[in-house]
């Protein structure tokens, strides 16, 4: 792998992976071997919840990580008197907004959807006006992933934007 080249070719774009762990993991390595070729004082890192980013100042290359499991839009909200955590099955309002503009987007999602219990990463599922406490993990995810889907045929112009998507990968602790 040539760091410089791909800093090179990259000239000037933002690349942003979003996701869960997977993506994280790829994020973190791509940030490692970019920093490796360049001077500390040519770099500049923010960390946050969702988004991180690394700068290759010299470059104007920014490759970021947004954290999105679900990829659809998660939210806290009053449910019965108690402070929920809500997935939105047809949402990305929220999360879309940090993804329009940027010249390379690599997704993914799978692994999250199937927790339950502690792990599970809500209280409710969220479609239209109807709640959920639990549906068949199959269906939501594929509700989700439409709401995905179709959200990208809206908002973002493949001719412009090189989109890539990963699905489930097999479990790791």
């Amino acid at each position: 792998f040539n760091a410089l080249y791909l800093l090179e070719r990259m000239r000037g774009k933002t690349i942003m992976f979003v996701g869960d762990s997977l993506n994280r993991g790829q994020w973190e390595s791509m940030t490692c071997l970019v920093h490796s070729v360049l001077p500390q004082s040519r770099i500049s890192f923010t960390s946050g919840d969702p988004i991180s980013t690394l700068k290759a100042l010299d470059y104007g290359v920014s490759v970021s990580f947004y954290r999105a499991p679900y990829l659809v839009d998660m939210e806290s909200r009053v449910v019965q008197g108690q402070k929920k955590v809500v997935l939105r099955l047809d949402s990305i309002a929220t999360n879309g907004r940090a993804w329009k503009g940027v010249d390379v987007l690599i997704f993914n999602s799978g692994h999250w959807w199937t927790h339950t219990g502690a792990l599970q990463g809500w209280d409710y599922m969220q479609e239209g006006n109807r709640f959920y406490k639990d549906m068949d993990r199959t269906v939501a995810y594929e509700k989700g992933m439409s709401t995905w889907a179709n959200w990208i045929d809206s908002n973002i112009d493949t001719r412009r934007t090189t989109l890539f998507f990963r699905s489930y990968s097999p479990s790791h602790t």
